[in-house]
């Protein structure tokens, strides 16, 4: 009789065993079984045995294709099996790879025979269906051997399983479901059309149908594409999909196909566009000039831009039209009817001096504004140009006189200065009307110009010939610092119709800081930790605060002299915050009698840091006092008591033991 180990191994290689002939045939019969894709189905197989006399065991393999079937359960490949033979169910080479073996044994000697000889439902194996159609099962590789390891032959039947989804559609496109679809840049108002835009195809086996496409917003995005159907294996139908903008930025929306389908019955897809559309630009819009009587005409110019920011298109049929007097007149215009995307048209204007007066123009500036449905809204900027022409020159000046400096000194950070201004006058003498000071506008600009405040605005201010100053400032100006320790610059700048116009004025502002320093006990005194018994320790505490309400001050500090003495906390350098305090902790350790001592050596910095002197450097003397253990002494009669209480206990002690 063949041993277990050698019946195992020789049914594990898988090849025909040598030993004897062969005594029985057993044929194996695979059922074929249909179920729906994405199911599960069960292979049920039996054997029966043609004399089948001590049929000891047998393998045998069922291939399938990986991509059509998975094997989900081959557990239960040996059921029914008798009690004597156990079942092994494996996939060579891995699972999925299109293998199933089993192996029927007894491994326990001596090897009993296959009985009874017919087993219905023997064992299975359970696949899920992945495609449609008939798959098939293929039974191979088939070795037996009896119980004395002789080779018995073995038959089987291949069998098919067949995936079926009769009665649904399945859906497919091109782009996928969830992909982007993007129309590039369009002009407002035009239309991109791309056809096809998605491909959709049928991919079950019944008829697909799909109904109109549906736009969560339907803004900018539509489809000519009507509700559509493809018959099963019918050819795959093309959708039309158009962006026509409304508007100029990034437009998105989404579109949805839904339809009749199992897999994916609400396909929807990205809709991406950018709408293009000029991006004109007209600056300044009021120019004033201003000239004298029989002199060269003053000019003045404005811009027509149409900047680039991603969604810009050319600017088309631009034209100019003025309206009002003939003495102001566009000397250079636009150079085309076009203003394209990044072109600026610089449009000069002038004034005629032949007659003194107040004049004033409208220049209107036009061009097409694309809209929805291909049409255009001409689109319109106004420029106002005033003039006004004198006869006599009015004659600015100041108190101060133009280009002194407004320094207001230091102002504490946080706070409003005092205001100081600009007290103006007329020093034309002329008794001409147009004579007269007109103050045009008036603004601060410079590095710090956020710091100050034009708290009296000049502008409008009409000043009749030979008039000065008068006492009273026309312009005024505050500093409000935005630290304690910078210098703030600005200019301020005055406009007139005197022809030496502008006039300005430095301003310059110090920021300051009320940071201070205290400290309790106050810097300069001594911190005494008292009288310690050796061996014992204590701490003291010196409180010190930030005086000032608006920066941090930096304090550093170190201890120095006896080792006794010692800085507990906090961990220096420090900020001290304005108003906070910080306490600084030292320890005593007394090892022995004895005056110990140390000193407390401080920095205090503003806020300029290191970058400026310090704003105090206090000291602090600390000493702890470690006091000697006295031992009682007696005095002389003391003493002489203590000898005769000695020698009365001894003269009783030796009567007792005389009696």
């Amino acid at each position: 009789m063949v041993s277990a180990k050698k019946f195992l191994a020789a049914l594990i290689a898988g090849g025909i065993l040598t030993a004897g002939n062969a005594f029985a045939q057993i044929a194996i019969t695979v059922d074929s079984a249909a179920g729906a894709v994405g199911g599960s189905i069960t292979i049920m197989y039996d054997y029966s045995a043609m004399d089948a006399d001590d049929v000891g065991g047998f393998q045998f393999d069922l291939t399938y294709d990986p991509v059509a079937l998975t094997p989900t359960d081959i557990t239960m490949c040996g059921n029914n099996a008798p009690a004597t033979h156990v079942a092994a169910c494996t996939e060579p080479g891995g699972a999925g790879n299109g293998t199933v073996r089993t192996l029927i044994a007894d491994f326990v000697p001596p090897t009993a025979e296959i009985a009874p000889f017919a087993i219905a439902d023997f064992g299975e194996f359970t696949f899920m269906i992945n495609q449609a159609g008939v798959h098939a099962l293929t039974f191979t590789n088939a070795v037996g051997a009896d119980i004395n390891a002789a080779n018995v032959a073995i038959g089987g039947n291949n069998a098919t399983i067949t995936g079926n989804i009769v009665g649904a559609a399945g859906y497919a496109s091109v782009p996928a479901p969830s992909s982007n679809v993007d129309f590039g840049a369009v002009v407002v108002g035009q239309t991109n059309s791309i056809d096809p835009a998605i491909t959709v195809s049928e991919t079950g086996d019944m008829q697909l149908d799909v109904m109109t496409p549906a736009f969560t917003t339907g803004t900018n995005f539509a489809s000519t594409t009507a509700a559509f159907s493809i018959v099963d294996g019918g050819p795959a139908v093309d959708v039309e999909l158009s962006c026509t903008p409304t508007a100029r930025g990034a437009l998105a929306d989404l579109v949805n196909l839904d339809n009749n389908s199992i897999n994916d019955a609400t396909p929807q897809y990205d809709l991406t566009c950018d709408g293009l559309s000029p991006n004109v630009v007209v600056a300044p819009l009021v120019i004033n000039l201003n000239g004298i009587i029989g002199m060269v005409n003053p000019t003045g110019m404005f811009n027509v831009s149409n900047a680039q920011d991603g969604f810009t298109s050319d600017a088309l049929n631009a034209s100019l039209a003025e309206s009002g007097t003939a003495e102001i007149s566009i000397t250079d215009g636009l150079t085309d009817g076009t203003i394209s995307v990044d072109e600026t048209d610089a449009v000069t204007v002038d004034c005629s001096t032949a007659a003194p007066g107040m004049f004033s123009e409208t220049i209107t500036v036009q061009w097409d504004e694309p809209n929805a449905g291909g049409g255009v809204t001409p689109t319109t900027q106004d420029v106002t140009v005033n003039c006004t022409i004198i006869n006599e020159i009015a004659e600015y000046e100041s108190v101060p006189a133009e280009g002194s400096t407004l320094d207001f000194g230091a102002v504490l950070n946080g706070t409003i200065s005092a205001a100081l201004g600009i007290d103006i006058g007329n020093s034309n003498t002329d008794a001409v009307p147009n004579g007269i000071l007109s103050i045009t506008g008036a603004s601060i600009a410079g590095p710090d110009a956020g710091v100050f405040t034009l708290a009296t605005d000049p502008t409008g201010l009409m000043i009749a010939n030979d008039v000065g100053p008068d006492g009273t400032d026309d312009a005024e100006v505050t500093c409000s610092p935005t630290d304690g320790f910078s210098t703030f610059t600005a200019t301020l700048t005055i406009t007139s119709n005197d022809p030496d116009t502008p006039h300005t004025y430095p301003l310059t502002c110090d920021g300051d800081s009320d940071e201070g320093f205290d400290s309790d006990p106050a810097p300069g005194s001594t911190l005494d930790l008292g009288f310690l018994l050796p061996g014992m320790d204590t701490d003291g505490t010196i409180s010190m605060f930030n005086t000032g309400t608006t920066d941090p001050i930096n304090v550093d500090c170190s201890l120095s002299g006896d080792p006794e003495l010692t800085l507990v906390s906090p961990v220096f350098p420090v900020d001290i915050q304005p108003g906070a305090s910080i306490d600084t902790v030292i320890n005593c350790a007394v090892p022995s009698p004895g005056l110990f001592s140390a000193t407390l050596s401080c920095t205090v910095l503003g806020v300029l840091g290191t970058g400026g002197p310090p704003i105090a450097t206090p000291s602090y003397d600390v000493r702890c006092t470690g006091a000697a253990v006295e031992v009682p002494t007696l005095s002389r009669f003391g003493l002489i008591a203590l000898v005769m209480t000695l020698m009365l206990g001894g003269f009783i002690a030796f009567r007792l033991r005389q009696n």
